[in-house]
């Protein structure tokens, strides 16, 4: 009998005895050959030494070093009697997490089956796996999470190697940056999917992506410099599971609380209602269109109309055009002189005269809805963008990227006044239309773009196998790899998923393939030959669509293995 094989399968692979369990496992964000860790602030990949004579392998993980089935997080062993006795994809099926809508994590009905998700896991044909996981950040004694690997050759399976225990853990806290009045906002944090922010003088919780929070509560129905004049509050970041995972893993995993900051904001003077800064990872000013990685907060001073009329309420609204008629983003209700969009959902405006009279000595709850009917100036009912509609989901409070250099987004805010219909129910009118408020020079601007995915660092982050069969990363701007290349990036701002796509040319690019994972890492399936890859971030809060910032090409060269020949 003959049996062609790759090179790492060579007449060794027929040695008498069962084969050896791999060595070396261990976990890497960027390259296998980085100092070994047992801590990450996001999924890692995984490698080992590859085994003489192995086909393939066969990886788990769980959070228990027994790797029972109710432990285990990820598998590509099949269920069946062919476990550990052939090379083909693994059909697997598990319950899915319920996402739902940040701060609403008890959304599914009790006692309602959980939908399953299945899904097809192919071979791991190279020392290495990426885990299309995002894995919530926490500990254990020792370690919160196991991993373990065996090979399969033409003898089987061999023994289990040694788990590789490790923890999920954030690597910093936000802390704070300057501000403008009405708004907290500090430095984003690696691995965070969203942030709590805490105002504990009134004991109230909000959740935002982006890294500002507007003072809302403060500000609203209430007159007098004291309710806002200094602000306490705290802020920790949010690790939430976006995808599915097997039941027992937390579907969110919060950072600590930071310490206790306070924030002082001057007191209310009337006036024109103008303009003021954007701000987020960045501070733009309303002529200049900064662009920003995160959605922005917008600020304003004033608050009357164009006929010298006072309000305390207002909307912000965020159109495509200069005169602010393709509006993209409606803001909810505030009081005060600053907007930050919000996953928690908007406040509940009071709908009659007792709810007012209690927003007058009291906070306002926020809620799924605003509560009270609100309409567009010329009649049109209004839906902010941060409301949280019927059968949950994700907000879609963010927008997407822009060539700054030459498009960006337009901005205005305009005054609410308060109807009461003939039942006494409040309802909510803006007092001028954007177009109007646009069109009369209220008018900013500001860019969003996020930065591009990092794939390289003097050298791509590709590692591959070599002539030996050893992962190793690659040397060079030109990697070259045996078989399979294992590609990772550092995270985006804001991303809460990854695209890669191939192409055989650079440009102009003609897409071949590609592949979507929540890890910054994944395991290409290429042909011999050149190939360019290229990343961009996902993010699912965005209105209209989730693509972000593509990275630039990166070349990989794909060798065709060396054949043996061996007779048994």
């Amino acid at each position: 009998m003959l049996l062609v094989t790759p090179l790492v399968a060579s007449a060794s692979a027929m040695e008498t005895g069962s084969p050896a369990a791999p060595k070396g496992l261990h976990g890497f964000l960027l390259r296998p050959n980085e100092p070994v860790t047992h801590t990450f602030s996001r999924t890692p990949a995984f490698a080992w030494a590859p085994v003489r004579g192995a086909s393939c392998y066969e990886f788990e993980l769980a959070t228990s070093r027994m790797f029972d089935g109710s432990s285990v997080v990820w598998s590509n062993v099949s269920a069946d009697a062919q476990s550990g006795k052939h090379c083909r994809p693994v059909k697997v099926s598990f319950p899915a997490q319920d996402n739902g809508t940040a701060g609403d994590e008890d959304s599914q009905e009790a006692g309602s089956a959980p939908q399953m998700v299945r899904t097809t896991v192919a071979p791991i044909r190279i020392p290495a796996v990426s885990v299309n996981l995002v894995l919530p950040w926490f500990t254990g004694k020792p370690y919160a999470l196991y991993a373990h690997v065996r090979s399969v050759t033409t003898k089987g399976a061999s023994r289990w190697s040694r788990p590789f225990g490790f923890d999920m853990r954030w690597e910093e806290l936000p802390v704070p940056m300057p501000s403008r009045p009405g708004l907290v906002r500090w430095t984003p944090v690696e691995g965070a999917t969203a942030y709590d922010v805490w105002y504990p003088d009134i004991g109230k919780q909000l959740r935002t992506h982006t890294n500002v929070a507007d003072q809302r509560e403060f500000y609203a129905f209430h007159l007098d410099d004291g309710w806002w004049g200094t602000i306490k509050w705290r802020v920790r970041s949010v690790r939430q599971v976006v995808g599915s995972i097997p039941n027992g893993l937390p579907a969110v995993s919060y950072g600590p609380w930071s310490t206790e900051y306070a924030t002082t904001n001057p007191s209310w003077v009337s006036g024109k209602l103008t303009l003021g800064s954007a701000v987020s990872d960045r501070v733009s000013s309303p002529k200049t269109a900064g662009a920003h990685q995160l959605m922005p907060a917008l600020t304003f001073t004033g608050d009357q109309d164009f006929r010298g009329t006072a309000y305390r309420l207002f909307r912000l609204y965020a159109s495509t055009d200069r005169d602010c008629v393709n509006v993209v983003f409606r803001s909810s209700v505030v009081g005060g002189p600053a907007f930050a969009p919000r996953v928690s959902g908007p406040l509940a405006l009071p709908t009659n005269q007792d709810e007012l009279d209690a927003a007058l000595f009291g906070i306002l709850p926020s809620a799924k809805t605003e509560g009270a009917k609100t309409y567009m100036s010329d009649g049109t009912p209004l839906v902010s963008n941060e409301t949280i509609r019927e059968g949950g989901g994700l907000l879609r409070v963010d927008l997407p990227d822009l060539d700054v250099t030459t498009t960006r987004y337009f901005w205005t805010v305009v005054p609410v006044g308060i109807r009461v219909d003939e039942s006494g129910t409040f309802q909510y009118w803006d007092t001028e239309i954007p177009q109007d408020a646009c069109q009369a020079g209220r008018l900013a601007t500001f860019g969003k773009r996020s930065h591009a995915a990092i794939t390289t660092a003097g050298s791509p982050f590709v590692s591959g196998l070599t002539p030996q069969g050893r992962l190793l990363a690659q040397a060079g701007r030109r990697p070259v790899v045996y078989s399979t290349p294992l590609i990772a990036w550092r995270p985006v701002v804001g991303a809460t998923q990854y695209e890669v796509q191939w192409s055989r040319v650079k440009y102009p690019w003609r897409k071949r393939g590609s592949t979507r994972t929540f890890a910054t890492t994944s395991v290409l399936k290429l042909s011999p030959g050149l190939w360019y890859y290229r990343v961009r971030g996902l993010n699912a809060a965005q209105v209209g669509t989730a693509a972000m910032t593509w990275s630039a090409p990166v070349q990989v060269r794909v060798v065709r293995p060396t054949f043996t020949i061996s007779g048994g």
